[in-house]
């Protein structure tokens, strides 16, 4: 059993050599079906992958149907593209054997006699295997950056509603934050008024020590104020419900510049929010009313009004 072992391993070791050698004949053939051309009228710039990302990000909430029926067909093609690539990792990893497979079995055609036909490289049909899975894998990509253009255009097409059904949905729940908000104060004071006939129960028929300041945060006491907002200065509730009315509406109105710009809330461009050339016709208009305005300055002769502007500019 040794014997025939080291047998076949010398016909491995005696014909690896020239098998590669026939490969690599035959593998000339298979260069040139790799990344065979597409259709030369839909080439162009390939998407990166962060343009990619920015074109399939998702709204949290609501589902436009339309949006939501080119999510679906995204969907799809991001998951055949995900079989396509475990597909081409296979069979990477079977060219990757088969100088080793084909070795093998020339070894044992050899050993059993040479009997039948001479087995024939596998080599090169492998190659055509991973080839057709690359295309396949770059028809999808093609196919899946047209789907995200389409979405693309689909949403300039359709953003004015969309940006209306989106303030919409803005306005409605900000309008339930703040009802309950607005309804802290009436439920605060039901747990007071039960926190006072606890009190009366338990001292009853002695009066009630006053404890604490029934209108403060946490009736004013240090320790939950501090754990909690980091101060030790005494909260009146009043402040905290105004606070969170304050932030529904800044969660509602507050917006980057880029949000404000489409929902046409944004300020006149300046200098002193971008970098503008001296011939943009904005920067023309910033510069004529900053003129005129430090001429009306200059009227009343206070040059420290006029130093204190220049500062906060």
């Amino acid at each position: 059993m040794k014997t025939d072992q080291v047998a076949a391993s010398d016909i491995t070791a005696a014909y690896g050599k020239k098998l590669r050698d026939e490969v690599a004949a035959e593998r000339l053939y298979s260069r040139g079906v790799g990344h065979l051309p597409l259709d030369p009228e839909r080439a162009r710039v390939e998407l990166t992958e962060e343009q990619r990302a920015q074109r399939n990000s998702r709204p949290r909430t609501r589902r436009w149907r339309g949006l939501a029926k080119l999510d679906d067909k995204i969907d799809k093609l991001a998951h055949r593209q995900a079989d396509a690539a475990a597909s081409l990792q296979r069979v990477e990893e079977s060219l990757r054997r088969a100088p080793e497979d084909d070795a093998h079995t020339l070894a044992s055609w050899l050993a059993g006699g040479e009997k039948g036909d001479r087995p024939a490289a596998s080599l090169y049909e492998r190659e055509r295997e991973r080839d057709a899975a690359r295309l396949l894998l770059d028809a999808i990509a093609v196919e899946l950056d047209d789907a995200l253009a389409e979405r693309l255009a689909y949403i300039e097409k359709h953003r004015a509603r969309m940006l209306e059904d989106a303030q919409r949905d803005v306005a409605e729940a900000r309008d339930a934050l703040l009802g309950h908000v607005r309804g802290l104060h009436e439920l605060r004071d039901v747990l007071l008024t039960a926190r006072e006939t606890l009190a009366w129960a338990a001292t009853y028929p002695e009066p009630v020590d006053a404890y604490g300041f029934p209108n403060a945060l946490a009736l004013g006491l240090r320790t939950p104020v501090e754990r909690t907002l980091h101060t030790t200065a005494r909260v009146e509730y009043g402040s905290v419900v105004s606070a969170l009315e304050e932030d529904a509406k800044a969660l509602a109105d507050a917006h980057a510049e880029a949000v404000k710009e489409r929902l046409g809330t944004a300020g006149p461009r300046t200098p002193l929010r971008e970098a503008m050339w001296d011939s943009d016709p904005d920067m023309q208009t910033f510069k004529r009313e900053e003129l005129e305005r430090a001429r009306r300055l200059a009227e009343f002769h206070d040059p420290d009004k006029l130093a204190a502007e220049v500062r906060d500019r």
